[in-house]
Formats: structure tokens, sequence, C-alpha cells
């Protein structure tokens, strides 16, 4: 809508108005409308129990997982400030056990030592697949393939960011947790 309204006022088009007498000059500004992280997750459940409704228990594990996956990958890479707080809010989304090598590894789960250079990223493709594995009802662990890609933009220009990880998830009581992960973070490849 916006840019019909500026395309009919570079035309001087008008309503019932006479054109202006003289071209005036607008100063020109970029604005960069960021599109919103669009996560594909796709969920499949197993479980042990007699009569084990997969689709269900899928459709059941998905909202919370979706959650978890957005809020990890907007962490990690839609918010370089994060970098500031030594990424405290990412490094929580870790368990305990491996909290202290993710903290050395933050390079291949985030923006890590690049996020100081970057002013925004631009989210592209991300997907995720997820098996969820029930146990007495409820959602215990999960092995979710993510992958997410963008675009990096800095004062030097901008370039591509991508992730490829395989996390290992527990549902404990606070929550979804990374329990371990493989993981590679860098431009096209």
């Amino acid at each position: 809508m916006l840019l019909v309204a500026l395309a009919l006022l570079a035309a001087g088009c008008s309503s019932a108005k006479k054109p202006p007498a003289a071209a005036t000059t607008v100063p020109s500004t970029t604005t960069q409308v960021v599109r919103p992280l669009a996560l594909s997750l796709t969920t499949s459940a197993k479980g042990p129990e007699r009569r084990f409704d997969a689709k269900r228990a899928a459709r059941q594990a998905t909202p919370g997982l979706q959650r978890f996956l957005n809020r990890y990958l907007t962490v990690a890479f839609l918010q370089p400030t994060q970098a500031r707080s030594g990424w405290r809010n990412l490094l929580v989304m870790f368990d305990v056990p491996v909290r202290s090598r993710a903290s050395k590894q933050l390079d291949s789960l985030s923006l890590g030592s690049a996020a100081a250079k970057v002013t925004t990223v631009r989210p592209g493709s991300a997907r995720a697949r997820a098996v969820v594995l029930f146990d007495g009802g409820r959602a215990a662990a999960a092995t979710v393939q993510l992958s997410f890609d963008g675009t990096a933009d800095s004062q030097a220009g901008s370039g591509s960011v991508r992730l490829r990880s395989v996390l290992q998830l527990l549902n404990g009581r606070s929550g979804w947790l990374i329990a371990s992960y493989k993981s590679a973070t860098g431009g096209r490849g």
C-alpha cells in the first residue's frame, strides 16, 4: 500500500489536485523489512505403550518443540546482541552437563564471534524434522535435525548464515533442553 502511494505521488497523480509545479526531491532511505522466522517442523513420535497413537502423540509434542526451536534460532541467530551477555539466553537452553562445552563452541551453535559485526539477520529457510520418544504418555526425549539459512547484514556488507544441527533433547520439568548436539555453522556450502 505504501509503495502504491509513493508511486502515485512520484507520478504526480492525485485526486482533484493539481500536480506540483516543480519536482520535489525527497531524501531516499532504505527501509528493510525483515520477514519473521518461519520454522517448518515435521514431527513423528514413538512410544513403548501398546496401542500407542503416534499421530496423536506427534500433534501433542509439536507446539512445545516449535516454541523451543523458534526460541533457539531467534536467540542464536536473530538477536546478535545476545553476544554482549555471553550468550546467556542461549546457554540456558542446554542441559547442565553440556553447557560448559556449548559455551566453548558458540561459533558452531550460533552467530558466535561474528555477532559483534552483525547488525541484522534476515531469516530464510528454517526446517526441522523431529522424532519424539514418549514414555508414560508424555514426551521424554527427541532427536531433531535442524537447518537454518539466512543473510547477515553488517556495516561491511551482507553474507550468508547457515546452521546444520542434530540436537538430542530431553523434556524435563522446565521444558526442553539440549542434552547433546552435533552442529556446524557457516556460509553457503
